[in-house]
């Protein structure tokens, strides 16, 4: 016997965070988009640095791990939240849904200290005098190691969590360690690459006095660049991640439970703009690079040929 309530059937109803028919279609596209653009390019970086041999510098182990930790993305991810739209799994409680949270963690938080590390090499490269000291293959490995490993067993605590009203807490902590954290540690390196460049410029030009050789504009136009760059990545960084912390910030606050599970259809959302920062990582990073561009074509020929 049916004994719900039509009053109960409809507080069941809207407190429902299930999609929308349109939701699902654009969900399922934009998802399917984004897999492509992270498989494709994540691979080409990926096979630059395995084919071509002056790429596979200590610098570029990071960019390598990044790129793995980004081509997963598109290869798993992305095709996962395509089913967890088809299917509208918006239940937390759903063991799909909970496999799902588990490898999002595990390859955000992989993705994002990659980047991290990124990073930090570079600004030792630029800041520091004994780079190849301080970044050798022996802490290079481990950090890539400690990365993994770290993002498996942070991962593996959504497991332990079986309350859904309980979870905004582990998305507010995730969300802190996987983008606040990140993206401070970014700014803090590139505030200092700046710092650096800036200083080796001023230091150029009062050393020629007002002329400048055609070999120092170039290096300007370079330096230009590369702060172009690094604010496309900064920018495109928090602009991928906002919707998250704004989504968990939210449902940390929330006390009404009701809302709270109408706000897990937003994270259909916010996952998306996750996986964006994937997406758009190699092209950023190492297609702007000429050095990359042409390991890319060099690695493409040698695998037509």
């Amino acid at each position: 016997m049916n004994t719900t309530s039509p009053q109960n059937s409809t507080l069941v109803q809207d407190c429902s965070g299930a999609l929308k028919n349109a939701e699902i279609v654009i969900l399922s596209a934009m998802n399917s988009v984004l897999a492509l653009l992270s498989v494709v390019g994540n691979a080409l970086i990926l096979a630059a640095i395995y084919r071509v041999e002056s790429q596979r510098t200590p610098s570029n182990a990071f960019v390598a791990s990044m790129g793995v930790a980004d081509f997963s993305v598109g290869l798993f991810m992305n095709p996962l939240w395509v089913a967890k739209s088809v299917l509208n799994i918006w239940k937390s409680d759903n063991q799909l849904s909970t496999a799902i949270e588990v490898l999002t963690m595990q390859t955000i938080v992989a993705t994002t200290f990659s980047l991290c590390a990124v990073s930090v090499d570079r600004y030792i490269a630029v800041t520091k005098m004994r780079y190849n000291e301080i970044m050798n293959w022996k802490r290079i490995r481990s950090t890539i190691t400690f990365i993994w490993i770290f993002s498996l067993l942070f991962a593996c605590l959504r497991l332990f969590i079986t309350d859904p009203l309980q979870l905004p807490k582990l998305w507010l902590a995730a969300t802190v360690i996987t983008v606040i954290a990140p993206l401070t540690i970014i700014s803090i390196c590139y505030y200092h690459i700046f710092k650096a460049a800036g200083f080796q410029m001023r230091k150029i030009s009062a050393s020629v006095g007002t002329r400048i050789s055609a070999d120092q504009a170039i290096t300007q136009l370079k330096h230009r660049k590369a702060a172009l760059t690094i604010g496309i990545v900064v920018g495109v960084f928090t602009i991928c991640w906002t919707p998250s912390l704004v989504i968990s910030l939210i449902q940390f606050f929330t006390t009404n439970n009701c809302q709270k599970l109408i706000i897990n259809g937003y994270w259909f959302w916010g996952a998306l703009a996750e996986f964006g920062n994937s997406a758009f990582n190699p092209f950023i990073y190492c297609i702007r690079s000429r050095d990359f561009r042409k390991a890319v074509k060099k690695a493409i020929g040698e695998c037509v040929y």
